[in-house]
């Protein structure tokens, strides 16, 4: 099953689990669908630490569609489909110094969250608090500058076993956030982090045992739209 295909089913099994949240809903606005957009600063962490390269954090784009279901006045749960640019830069260490790069991976990011709303005085502004599991299903990988066995620019499927990673990552996600109105529009900022579990190196077979996992911050905005029944 490719890449694609599996974010589709698992965004049809997403769906089909949350029919009953959906079903519960009983008056206009307890549904909010959105779309968001912001800047990822993601980076690799290895384990142990290698004496050759080290790893920075890379900005990159993450953008994509939500569903908010309310449950009740201060929860709710909100699935999201986004495309997040996640990779690290690369810089090597001491005979490796020269070397200089970074790699970027595209994923198909799926989270899961719960929503829990701070009551505040003003009706205006709602903050909350939310966390939640996310499954990546990796598009692509590109190396670029100097990187290990790369010069340029290059597909990391086309580096042998030297920037070799697995297809799908699990991590949780958690963050903090506001919503507010503004020109008559839901308008919603929040900042997160991920925290890969997955070890996404999968060079084992060249000897290289090293535990990779991604790590990433971001800063979103987003518009929300009520859904009637």
């Amino acid at each position: 099953m490719s890449r694609i295909a599996r974010a589709a089913v698992s965004i049809m099994v997403l769906g089909g689990a949350l029919i009953p949240c959906i079903a519960s809903a009983q008056k206009a606005g307890d549904m909010t669908a959105g779309v968001m957009a912001g800047v990822n600063y993601s980076k690799v962490s290895q384990d142990p630490e290698s004496g050759d390269v080290s790893f920075d954090y890379k900005a990159g784009f993450v953008g994509g569609v939500f569903l908010g279901v309310q449950v009740n006045d201060w929860f709710s749960i909100e699935p999201q489909a986004l495309f997040s640019q996640k990779g690290s830069k690369v810089k090597g260490k001491g005979s490796n110094s020269s070397l200089e790069g970074s790699v970027r991976i595209n994923y198909i990011e799926i989270p899961v969250l719960g929503k829990f709303w701070i009551p505040v005085s003003d009706p205006g502004v709602k903050p909350f608090v939310f966390a939640g599991p996310a499954v990546e299903f990796k598009v692509s990988c590109t190396a670029e500058g100097a990187v290990l066995a790369v010069t340029g620019s290059e597909d990391c499927d086309k580096t042998g076993n030297e920037i070799k990673l697995k297809s799908t990552d699990f991590g949780v996600t958690g963050g903090v956030g506001v919503q507010f109105r503004a020109g008559g529009q839901d308008v919603r900022v929040d900042a997160r982090y991920t925290h890969g579990l997955t070890d996404i190196n999968d060079s084992s077979a060249s000897g290289d045992t090293r535990e990779v996992k991604n790590r990433a911050f971001a800063v979103t905005v987003g518009l929300g739209w009520p859904l009637s029944r």
